[in-house]
């Protein structure tokens, strides 16, 4: 009976071992055929399951007879489910083919270089962020600062000690070689410059690019650093978010965005009140964050004329006070000769953007796109209590109109068009003085065109020809390659042509509050021309079901020739051309490492930038020789984000030849959401650096902080809290 019942056990055993399948499965996207690495595939309703390897295939091991059904997911795609019975009568490897998610698709492709190429797809070096939005809202919610502060070899450059103003450096050279453009239209710049980035928020963003190196032949002058697009959000689903927010030094935000679609129409809302109370954080008497009022109201609204004709028209409408200076003053009290320094900014900015796209057949399109932009600011000193209060104000107003054909064939895709930019800036001076004027016009004419060589190589060439009235024709080569070694291993190398039309609105003239700073004379100051290029190696792999590393190193250099320095004439301030050259080299080093739910990131940058004037050889100014910036985030989605960033940032030279020292400063994250609402809490600079810890931030010769550089936070440790509630979903 024994013997009898013990081989029935193990002829059970035998079969149950029988019946467990082993399958393989080929998982690509289901357009380019690309393996789709990190795919994942499981049995429904039961624990089995497993990734997709370096080669897209997965193996799915002890799988029971009868008819399963698998379920196929990847992040950006939708979920595909496929039954089969097993056992199969075939041991071949199945393909499975994944579409990209409607909702999803947008966050992977690249919009800044116009061929809305997927990013692993893209030769051009871009890098972009979707997911660190949300994060950077959490953090400050009333401006895009810290959000861009994110890659490497960016860096957020304080231009006021008492006003907080701001601009974006790449890769070791001055802001005012940065493009920054809100979907693919120029609108920042001029005089604005210095508050662009401390104006935009972040919470209608659903992607950020970034592209380092001479980028002007994309969207004409100015990106001779590089450019940053900044692109929205578009009613793919039905949203509603309410967030507040506040901060142990006095910062108060109230923000609102809705998005809805309809039948054929679609609409986009962002509502704000930005609010900051004067802060002094070393108790000398002047504000290190100022008194701040803001409002931004950005509505967009998009509509689906028909099968071919669709497009939207959108708007920013901002106004902003910012005050601050010694802190008596900004009390009510009257100027002393101890007591008088002031620094005040009144603000509204106007825009409207319009874009319409018609497709002349399945694989050719025409887009036209217009934008206008009103800027009116008044920018109010007290440098000395003899001079007594300084005014510059005046208005700018800028226009970009583009008309564009894109012709797409398989996976090559030409683009040419024609694009005006007219910018005029002029004074509201005080009675009897000449009022200041600064007056461009641009006429230009690019074409693009990226094709592939095989599997392996990508091209991508452009070639644009800018004729500024008055002055000269610039011609703007570009030209990028993309090689794929395997699935693992890529590299990009790429280079180009950039300039800037010479402007008095500067960093240095910024500092002065345009006191006797004299416009550009065109007849003996010209643009500046560059060229510079970059390579990179990248690498990326899974290391097991749980895990991934991501690895990349990039070489960059960037040539500027006779770029503008300003020159002291009599009392008077002049930019002119220097003579010589200012050239940024140095190495960029990436590595991202995934583990289960949580991400590590850690990036450094070496940065040798120098101004070569007749024959001499000087450091850039305000230029970190090395810098490291990471963070170690953890991630249960819908439930938990808990975040931990540090940044280094070495000796950085000054005006005077001086050289600071380096220094470490670190932040924290947690978030929690719970149905619809989330709470989080967020610190910076948990060890309370301050510049003020090492120097005093009175400089001649007014002893005022006006001339003083900012090298390192003034603000110290920042505690802020806030919620976030989304009211629906769909």
């Amino acid at each position: 009976m024994n013997k009898g019942f013990l081989i029935l056990i193990l002829v059970f055993v035998a079969i149950i071992g029988y019946a467990q399948n082993t399958l393989k499965v080929s998982i690509k996207d289901a357009t380019t055929k690309e393996a789709l690495i990190g795919a994942s595939v499981v049995v429904k309703n039961t624990t089995i399951g497993n990734v997709a390897d370096a080669s897209g295939i997965a193996e799915l091991k002890n799988v029971p007879n009868g008819s399963q059904t698998l379920v196929f997911s990847y992040v950006g795609y939708e979920n595909m489910e496929k039954t089969i019975i097993f056992p199969t009568t075939s041991n071949e490897l199945i393909e499975i083919l994944l579409s990209h998610s409607e909702g999803e698709i947008e966050e992977l492709i690249i919009e800044g270089t116009r061929s809305n190429r997927s990013i692993e797809n893209i030769p051009t070096r871009v890098e972009a962020l979707t997911e660190e939005i949300d994060e950077a809202s959490s953090m400050d919610p009333s401006k895009i600062a810290h959000l861009i502060t994110h890659s490497t070899g960016i860096q957020v450059q304080q231009t006021s000690a008492t006003s907080n103003t701001a601009n974006v450096r790449i890769q070791g050279l001055d802001g005012r070689y940065t493009q920054i453009l809100k979907d693919g239209f120029p609108i920042y710049g001029g005089f604005s410059g210095s508050l662009s980035i401390m104006q935009i928020p972040p919470l209608d963003l659903r992607q950020v690019e970034y592209i380092k190196g001479g980028a002007s032949t994309l969207y004409g002058g100015g990106a001779i650093a590089g450019l940053i697009n900044l692109i929205s959000k578009e009613p793919n689903k039905e949203e509603t978010l309410i967030h507040f927010n506040a901060s142990q030094v006095g910062a108060t935000d109230i923000n609102t965005y809705i998005s809805r679609k309809f039948d054929k129409a679609g609409i986009t809302l962002l509502a704000q009140r930005n609010t900051h109370l004067a802060f002094d954080a070393d108790k000398d008497g002047f504000t290190d964050l100022p008194q701040l009022t803001k409002y931004n109201f950005n509505p967009r609204l998009f509509y689906q004329f028909n099968e071919k004709t669709k497009g939207y028209i959108g708007g920013t409408f901002t106004n902003e006070v910012r005050n601050g200076g010694d802190l008596k003053i900004l009390d009510g009290e009257l100027p002393t000769v101890s007591n008088f320094y002031s620094e005040r900014n009144d603000i509204n900015r106007s825009t409207t953007q319009v874009k319409l796209e018609y497709k002349l057949s399945d694989n050719q399109r025409i887009e036209i796109r217009n934008s206008f932009n009103f800027f009116s600011r008044e920018l109010t000193v007290t440098p000395s209590f003899a001079t007594g209060r300084h005014r510059f104000a005046g208005n700018q107003v800028s226009s970009f109109s583009e008309l564009a054909y894109s012709h797409r064939k398989e996976k090559n895709v030409f683009i040419a068009g024609l694009n005006f930019y007219g910018d005029d800036f002029k004074e509201r001076s005080l009675q009897g003085a000449t009022p200041r004027t600064e007056n461009y016009k641009t006429l230009g004419a690019f074409a693009n065109y990226v094709f592939d060589i095989g599997k392996k190589v990508s091209i991508e060439s452009g070639l644009r020809s800018d004729y500024v009235f008055d002055e000269k024709i610039y011609v703007l080569p570009r030209v990028s390659a993309l090689f794929k070694w395997t699935e693992k291993m890529t590299t990009r190398i790429g280079g180009g042509m950039g300039y800037r039309n010479a402007s008095m609105f500067n960093q240095e003239g910024e500092i002065l509050a345009y006191q006797n700073v004299l416009s550009i004379n065109r007849t003996t100051t010209k643009g500046e021309q560059s060229f510079g290029g970059n390579v990179d190696f990248g690498y990326k792999t899974p290391l097991g079901d749980h895990f991934f590393l991501i690895f990349n190193q990039m070489f960059f250099y960037s040539k500027i020739d006779k770029p503008l320095i300003l020159n002291k004439i009599g009392n008077n301030y002049e930019f002119g051309n220097a003579n010589g050259y200012t050239a940024s080299r140095g190495a960029e080093t990436f590595f991202k490492l995934g583990f289960y739910d949580f991400v590590w990131f850690v990036g450094y940058t070496f940065t040798d930038a120098n101004n070569h004037f007749g024959n001499q050889e000087s450091v850039m100014t305000l230029t970190p020789r090395h810098s490291i910036k990471g963070d170690i985030l953890y991630a249960l989605p819908g439930k938990w984000r808990i975040g931990f960033d540090y940044e280094y940032k070495s000796p950085q030279t000054l005006s005077n030849g001086s050289v600071t020292r380096g220094y470490w400063t670190s932040g924290g994250l947690v978030e929690y959401t719970h149905k619809s609402m989330t709470i989080y809490a967020n610190t910076e600079n948990f060890g309370n650096v301050r510049q003020t810890n090492f120097e005093n931030l009175k400089s001649q010769p007014y002893n005022t902080p006006q001339f003083t550089e900012v090298w390192a936070p003034l603000d110290g440790f920042v505690f802020n809290a806030g919620i976030k509630i989304r009211l629906s979903e769909k």
